[in-house]
């Protein structure tokens, strides 16, 4: 029979284990303590979650958006290869990019800079929304090579030479100003986007930027950057 729970107390408990691992990261992180960042007893967490295994895939299944409240407690341990396949599931979902799938396919956009704009846009939204997911992979591939594989050489490089390419039609149409490298300004795009959209959220001055406006900036000034 599943668990009863007290409202918020799941939620209260992942939030204390996304804190762990980030400082952490996922291999020395200990069921213990994430307990002492929760205020709670050992005995108490594993009420919730069978191990570490299973308290991680929990705050990377809430990231992605699934609705872990409606989960049977206590939640099992992962079978072997079931973390990074659900890792590789969501860095695919944040790597869909339909806007620049349909800009992809127009030769002679009507506005070159409009289009632009919500293609860097539907880029920055998606790292803003999953931002602590994109966070505690980060932090947990630096000693998981198997995560660094899926996350960096899966998701990131291709999203980096996808737009690439992307920039590079449009300079070679004239609808852009030329750039050095493609791929460098693409690469620009992205570290751009992903500090306003994620990493300013760890800079004591950047967290307290308002995040409409941080968007706003950000789309406008790569926008005015390519097309004037």
């Amino acid at each position: 029979m599943p668990r009863t729970r007290p409202a918020d107390r799941l939620d209260e408990l992942l939030d204390a284990a996304l804190h762990v691992f980030l400082a952490l990261g996922y291999r020395r992180a200990r069921m213990s303590d994430v307990a002492a960042a929760a205020g709670v007893s050992p005995g108490l967490l594993y009420t919730y979650a069978a191990g570490k295994e299973a308290l991680f895939s929990l705050v990377v299944r809430r990231e992605l958006g699934e609705a872990v409240d409606a989960i049977a407690l206590p939640v099992p341990n992962p079978e072997p290869g079931d973390l990074e396949r659900l890792v590789v599931r969501g860095v695919r979902g944040i790597a869909r990019n339909p806007v620049l799938e349909a800009a992809e396919a127009v030769d002679d956009p009507a506005d070159a800079a409009a289009e632009l704009a919500t293609v860097v846009g539907e880029i920055y939204d998606s790292m803003h929304r999953y931002r602590r997911f994109i966070r505690v992979v980060e932090r947990s591939a630096v000693e998981w090579p198997e995560l660094a594989e899926h996350f960096y050489e899966r998701g990131r490089r291709p999203l980096v030479r996808r737009l690439a390419r992307f920039i590079a039609r449009r300079c070679a149409s004239g609808h852009y100003r030329p750039v050095p490298d493609p791929e460098v300004a693409a690469r620009y795009v992205v570290e751009i986007v992903a500090w306003f959209a994620n990493h300013r959220y760890g800079d004591h001055d950047g967290a307290r930027i308002d995040d409409a406006i941080a968007r706003e900036t950000v789309v406008q000034l790569v926008t005015r950057g390519f097309v004037g």
